[in-house]
């Protein structure tokens, strides 16, 4: 020591800040050294921790998947119950593709510990059959017998082989019998449970909070040990509520919330506002005029039927209405969404799917104008009725001035609150003209839409379509499992409907999610439905760190 003090007063006051500024120098290359060997050789993982808190504009009624149709509802119920398909180990089809075995994950529990078994899944589809129940999702098991084989093993045979039995495994959120089974099924829906729930998913219930008024206003949930999967990165998930868009906005852009979905496009200001990201996530969802030629006998007319077609810009529309966040469209198919599932693994696909989303829209007011002005019918009156949807009212109001550029003489634009339009329209199809939105549960299944035994209510054919030959195809597609022989089924079904031209596709639009830039691991695939929109939400995560490989 006392050697190194002589060193060091032997040593100049330059020479001391020449060592010194080299000393610095060597510290600060080291620094980058070891930064970019992390950066080159590291990786960044989740953190766990955390609190995420949702917007909603809506309340929570009855979180039971059985149950309700509420949308709050069915978002809550994303994170708290699992679907059926993430509880199976294994199962098998039959030859004849109308049994399904399926077998549980061995050691599955509800949130409160209890066993979850073949019992529980029993009891979920039953309930779901039972009319007492109005179950919305009774429609998707009609028909079907379910039997317990063991205490993780269940049979479902179908009364005919049909391909997309699949996605009943997807969207079936599965109930516990041990909560449920004593009460009788008419008391069901006012048990505490559906507000306070057990279930099987990433999340399980914590607590909520209510206005003297009865509104809640939150709704908090904690992550779920008992989850068969991954265990959720965010420890806490919050739902927070609100009575209009306006409020739910607001409390983004102070930043009270962290993220909501929308089936609307999103404002400039939301979009616009830093650290916030928007997904555009896919979805099947489209909209069009459908054309009801019984109610109006000129639409019979397949020639006036292009007309109106080639005289909308659909171009225009999607570009000054929307502006870029909707997609023309001319066709009902969703090519690049389409994927044709084997009967051996859920969800995957066994040839590729198409890589456009259908034909070109092609806009001609020229040969529009032409076609009208030859048409016998010189006088031509529409009514276009719309849901009073404000950029539907806008697109209603672009399309009547195109049709009547074209030469339509006149066009009256009818517009009903969602009640009214369903109550008073669509139950009894009563209109000509009828400018609504489509989604699919499953893009290769056009069915519920354009066969003929939908045209009534609850069927959902709005145009009243009617080919024996598009009939068979639908048929076919729903029982073929061989993938080429779907994919020309589809092929030709576009092409009659395109021809018979029964309804005009206007322009599609994907699911809007607006999320704090600080959230990771949202990746939800395609959507059918905007609860979709959770799947994967155990991967979610709010912070990560680097480490070396």
């Amino acid at each position: 020591m006392q050697t190194l003090k002589l060193i060091l007063k032997s040593i100049s006051q330059k020479d001391r800040v020449t060592i010194a500024i080299a000393f610095a120098i060597f510290v600060f290359a080291l620094m980058v050294t070891i930064t970019k060997t992390i950066e080159e050789s590291g990786s960044y993982i989740p953190v766990r921790g955390g609190t995420y808190t949702e917007g909603i504009v809506g309340q929570p009624i009855m979180i039971n998947p059985v149950f309700s149709s509420n949308q709050t509802d069915q978002d809550i119920s994303a994170l708290v119950f699992s679907d059926l398909s993430s509880l199976i180990s294994d199962w098998k089809l039959s030859d004849d593709g109308r049994e399904y075995t399926i077998k549980l994950k061995e050691g599955l529990l509800w949130s409160d510990g209890q066993p979850l078994t073949s019992d529980d899944v029993l009891f979920t589809v039953q309930t779901i059959q039972n009319p007492d129940s109005r179950s919305p999702l009774a429609k998707d098991w009609q028909g079907v017998n379910v039997e317990r084989i063991s205490q993780l093993q269940i049979k479902f045979t179908l009364p005919a082989p049909y391909v997309f039995f699949t996605k009943n495994l997807r969207t079936t959120r599965v109930i516990p019998k041990h909560i449920f089974g004593a009460i009788p099924i008419e008391n069901m829906t006012l048990s505490e449970y559906n507000l306070e729930p057990v279930g099987s998913g990433p999340y399980k219930f914590d607590s909520f909070s209510k206005q003297k008024d009865g509104f809640i206003t939150e709704y908090r949930l904690l992550a779920n040990t008992n989850f068969s999967g991954q265990e959720p990165y965010i420890s806490q998930f919050i739902f927070r509520f609100y009575a209009s868009n306006e409020e739910l906005a607001n409390d983004m852009r102070l930043r009270r919330i962290d993220g909501f979905g929308s089936a609307l496009p999103l404002g400039a200001e939301t979009q616009s506002l830093p650290r916030i990201t928007v997904e555009n996530v896919p979805m099947p969802r489209y909209y069009a005029i459908f054309i009801n030629s019984v109610n109006n006998p000129v639409l019979k007319d397949g020639n006036l039927r292009n007309a109106l077609n080639a005289a909308i810009n659909k171009e225009a529309i999607a570009s000054d209405i929307f502006k870029g966040n909707a997609t023309p469209m001319e066709s009902p198919l969703f090519k690049n969404l389409i994927s044709f599932e084997p009967q051996s693994a859920l969800g995957t696909s066994t040839i590729p799917a198409w890589t456009n989303t259908g034909t070109v829209p092609s806009y001609d007011p020229v040969a529009a104008a032409r076609i009208i002005a030859g048409l016998k019918n010189k006088n031509i009156q529409l009514t276009l009725l719309v849901p009073k949807v404000p950029f539907l009212e806008k697109v209603a109001e672009k399309i009547k001035s195109d049709w009547m550029t074209a030469g339509i003489s006149d066009v009256t634009i009818t517009q009903e609150d969602t009640d009214t339009l369903v109550d008073s329209y669509i139950k009894t199809r009563n209109y000509d003209l009828l400018l609504f939105g489509n989604v699919y549960e499953n893009p290769a299944d056009l069915f519920p839409f354009w066969h003929s035994s939908q045209r009534f209510y609850p069927g959902l054919n709005l145009s009243l379509y009617q080919n024996t030959e598009a009939d068979k195809l639908m048929e076919s597609t729903r029982q073929q499992n061989d993938p080429e022989t779907q994919r020309a089924n589809l092929e030709r079904e576009e092409q009659i409907l395109m021809n018979d031209n029964p309804a005009i596709f206007l322009f599609s639009m994907p699911y809007f999610y607006a999320h704090s830039s600080r959230l990771n691991g949202f990746n939800p695939g395609t959507l059918t439905a905007p609860e979709d929109r959770f799947r994967g939400v155990e991967n979610w995560n709010l912070s990560s760190v680097r480490i070396l490989k």
